[in-house]
């Protein structure tokens, strides 16, 4: 694998070029772009897209951040506070791209259901470049197989090559459900009649996926009750999906007129 691209100097420092930074960053560029996409349909401004999606992924980023440093603290105190690299969680993306939804409906008034849907594509696409990245890096790995699908992982700084070899490609399995699952909500999203529909088939079809998954890795997550993190994430979400769709179809009248506009302009639909 290749955790690290390039390497060079620079007034005498090493500057290190990470193959996980760069397809991160290609993920949030091309989930922007298809948000913007996704917008054109409904004819909103591009450039108010464009700000809430920036600021979206930036909570999004802080989101998977914040969650990484509670769930490793044992480990960066043991390892040194300051030297334990910093870990991303998927699933706190989620939540911290949701969170500045909600601060951007409380700073601006601008239309959680409508916004959630126009991210969502872009948040399984972006996500699963994301994970592409975790597979150069040799991070988030599957258990030990003898199946022909095997990957043996062999750079001495991932952390998959002191597993026992060949592992299962859960990285590449995960990068290209969710790349598909994104480019199918596409078009789902661009025809959608109810605001808040794809959000709510974002809230079901990602947790059922990462629930599956988690039983195939191997990186050490056990979290509860034998489950892992993602796990009981999951569990939430579905649930909060449940939640939400009996919402909407509770207030389905209510929110008829909400396709079009992407700030509130009369009572709030959430």
């Amino acid at each position: 694998m290749h955790p690290i691209l390039f390497q060079f100097q620079i007034l005498g420092k090493t500057i290190t070029i990470a193959s996980y930074g760069l397809m991160a960053v290609t993920g949030i560029s091309i989930a922007i772009a298809v948000t913007l996409l996704v917008a054109r349909r409904f004819r909103y401004d591009l450039d108010d897209v464009f700000n809430y999606a920036l600021l979206t992924a930036v909570g999004g980023i802080l989101g998977a951040f914040v969650v990484g440093f509670v769930l490793f603290l044992p480990e960066r105190i043991s390892y040194g506070f300051f030297r334990y690299p910093p870990a991303l969680v998927s699933w706190g993306g989620l939540l911290g791209g949701l969170t500045a939804i909600q601060i951007l409906r409380m700073k601006w008034g601008v239309r959680v259901l409508n916004l959630a849907d126009i991210v969502s594509p872009g948040f399984f696409i972006g996500l699963g470049i994301g994970r592409i990245g975790c597979f150069l890096a040799g991070c988030c790995y599957g258990k030990t197989t003898s199946l022909p699908i095997g990957i043996t992982f062999t750079h001495p700084i991932a952390p998959a090559s002191h597993s026992v070899q060949p592992l299962l490609p859960v990285q590449l399995i995960s990068a290209a459900t969710l790349i598909t699952i994104g480019i199918i909500f596409i078009p789902l999203a661009r025809a959608r009649r109810t605001p808040g529909s794809i959000l709510t088939a974002t809230l079901l079809v990602y947790p059922v996926f990462r629930f599956i998954i988690e039983f195939f890795r191997d990186d050490p997550r056990s979290f509860f009750a034998g489950f892992s993190d993602g796990q009981l994430f999951s569990i939430a979400a579905f649930l909060l999906g449940l939640i939400i769709a009996q919402y909407l179809r509770s207030h389905r009248g209510d929110l008829s007129g909400t396709l079009l506009s992407l700030h509130r302009s009369g009572p709030p639909e959430e």
